[in-house]
This record gives structure tokens, C-alpha cells and sequence, in this order.
């Protein structure tokens, strides 16, 4: 349900109000810059984006029939953009770490491993997932959504999350269960 500040806000956008479209952006830019970053791990990428999303808000505004909040409505636009470039452009990010090299107690002294290379392994393992799990996992795992704010964000059944969420688990514990004995004695080491 759209709150009643909400709701003047949305009437000023529908009357042309151009300072009232400077506020939401500098309301809710950087929130909605960070939650296409997670999805494609492009900063400018994900400001591109965002700034589509305001572009198509604003050229539309006078049809636009929000039934939530604003937030979730230009969170779900936002979220539904990149996972279209996603699908279209079939990219595979790779996050930035750094490096240093570990042996884990029981493992070869010859099979060292760096942080950075669990990391893009972990990383190619979720790139990996397909397109609606990896937003699901991205979105509860590094957005920090609940189960419910997927749902409505991707427009989905709470169902639906908890079925991708649990088939992402068991996608990457496949995928990574050589480094998952790793990972565990360098976090007992720690």
C-alpha cells in the first residue's frame, strides 16, 4: 500500500513536477545503484541502469499505477533491467580481490590457493546459476532481502524463493564441494 507521502510525491511526478523527480532520485539513487551492482558487478553498468530506470519512470509517469511503495516499485524495475541485460548480453562478472596464498592443515604443499582464487571461484559458480536463482541467491545472500521482498521485487511466489534458494545451495555445494573442505579449515584456522 502506497503511504500518503508517497502518494503526494506521486501526484506531483503525474503533474509534471521536476523537483519532485530530483527528489526521489537523490532519495533513492545510490539504494538502487547498489542493488544492480550486486546483480552484474559493473558499477558504471549499474548506474546506466538505475538512470534508465528514471529515464523510462519519468517518460512514463502519468501511466504509471503503483500499488506498493516507491521503493519496491523502482526496486522491481531496477532488479527486472538487469536481469534483461543479463539475459540479453549473457555476462559473466568477476568480483575484485585480494591476493595471498594459504595451505590449509591437509592439504599437498603443492596445491596452494589464493583468496582471490576461491573467490573467482565461488564467483564463477554463482555466475553459473541460472538467471531468476542467481538474482534470488544474490538478493537474500548480498542485498540482505527477506524471502518476502524477493517475492515482491521479482514479482514472484514466496514459494518460488524458497525453491530457487534452496536449488542455488545446492547448485553451489555441488560446484564448490573441493573447495568447501578449504574453505572450512581456513575459517578454523582463522
Amino acid at each position: 500500500m502506497v503511504d500518503p507521502d508517497e502518494k503526494e510525491l506521486i501526484l506531483l511526478l503525474k503533474n509534471d513536477s521536476k523537483s519532485a523527480i530530483k527528489l526521489l532520485f537523490e532519495k533513492y539513487h545510490s539504494r538502487l545503484c547498489s542493488i544492480a551492482y550486486r546483480l552484474i558487478k559493473d558499477k558504471d553498468l549499474a548506474k546506466d541502469i538505475v538512470q534508465e530506470v528514471f529515464i523510462k519512470f519519468w517518460s512514463n509517469r502519468a501511466a504509471i499505477d503503483i500499488t506498493t511503495s516507491l521503493a519496491a516499485y523502482l526496486r522491481r524495475s531496477v532488479i527486472n533491467t538487469a536481469l534483461n541485460y543479463i539475459q540479453k548480453e549473457k555476462r559473466h562478472p568477476k568480483g575484485n580481490f585480494d591476493h595471498f596464498m594459504f595451505n590449509p592443515v591437509g592439504t599437498p604443499a603443492d596445491q596452494n590457493y589464493s583468496v582471490a582464487e576461491l573467490s573467482r571461484r565461488i564467483n564463477d559458480a554463482v555466475d553459473k546459476l541460472p538467471v531468476r536463482t542467481r538474482a534470488v541467491f544474490l538478493l537474500i545472500r548480498q542485498e540482505e532481502l527477506s524471502y518476502k521482498e524477493v517475492s515482491e521485487s521479482l514479482n514472484i511466489s514466496l514459494k518460488a524463493v524458497e525453491k530457487e534458494m534452496m536449488m542455488a545451495l545446492k547448485k553451489l555445494r555441488e560446484m564448490l564441494k573441493e573447495f568447501l573442505t578449504i574453505a572450512f579449515t581456513l575459517s578454523t584456522l582463522l
